[in-house]
């Protein structure tokens, strides 16, 4: 089933963007067409195509079914950008494909890049979400600093230095039935011994990504697929 994005939904229309648009043309759509929308707030509307503009199309509500979001457990990933960006946003597009509720992009101690392109890492979740026929878009939230970032409950706190760590597994089937699970990936430098204690001050669990060294992406996506065939 092909599916259409849009946030911008009032009354009985339906305002496609310019890329939205794009894909109508490549498509070739044409005024009475029936298509399927999405909000990313899992809502799905049966519309019919009034107009096809130039950067912009307006369709006509016909039906509107409301998806629950079924899920016991909510995966919130706080992960450093890495230097090259083509290496997060694979991570993000597949994150977004086995279920990732929400991103935080954080700045570190070791972190090797400050800033993201935002609005193109929400137009790479768009794309993964309708692709793989998900009604619910992730929350992408901006860099943040460490310091700075709220984590409501259960912290998993992934990194490379000295000390006892657990497993995904072990943690989740210890102390997770449902909730949020907030996992932490620290650059490529990993996360300075002080920002590890601190965090664990806090009530983060340690935890190990298995007995290889993993990079910022994978060690993300991991932690992303690992949570979701748990929950």
């Amino acid at each position: 089933m092909q599916l259409f994005f849009s946030d911008n939904i009032s009354d009985n229309l339906v305002v496609l963007n310019e890329d939205e648009t794009r894909h109508l043309k490549v498509l070739r759509k044409q005024k009475g067409d029936d298509l399927q929308v999405i909000d990313g707030k899992g809502n799905e509307y049966a519309c019919r195509l009034l107009s096809l503009g130039k950067d912009k199309a307006e369709l006509e509500i016909l039906n509107l079914v409301h998806h629950p979001k079924n899920k016991q457990v909510l995966i919130h990933l706080f992960i450093a950008p890495t230097k090259n960006s083509e290496r997060i946003e694979w991570m993000l597009e597949k994150a977004v494909e086995v279920g990732l509720d929400a991103v935080t992009f954080i700045e570190t101690e070791h972190s090797e890049k400050n800033r993201i392109r935002l609005d193109r890492l929400e137009r790479i979740a768009v794309s993964a979400m309708k692709q793989s026929g998900q009604f619910y878009l992730p929350a992408i939230h901006p860099l943040t600093d460490l310091n700075n970032i709220e984590l409501n409950g259960l912290v998993l706190l992934a990194h490379c230095n000295e000390g006892e760590k657990s497993s995904i597994k072990e943690v989740l089937t210890d102390r997770l039935k449902h909730g949020t699970v907030n996992v932490l990936i620290g650059p490529e430098g990993d996360f300075s011994i002080s920002e590890v204690n601190a965090l664990i001050s806090k009530g983060a669990v340690p935890i190990h990504l298995g007995n290889t060294r993993l990079r910022t992406e994978t060690a993300g996506l991991y932690s992303v697929i690992s949570i979701s065939s748990l929950s």
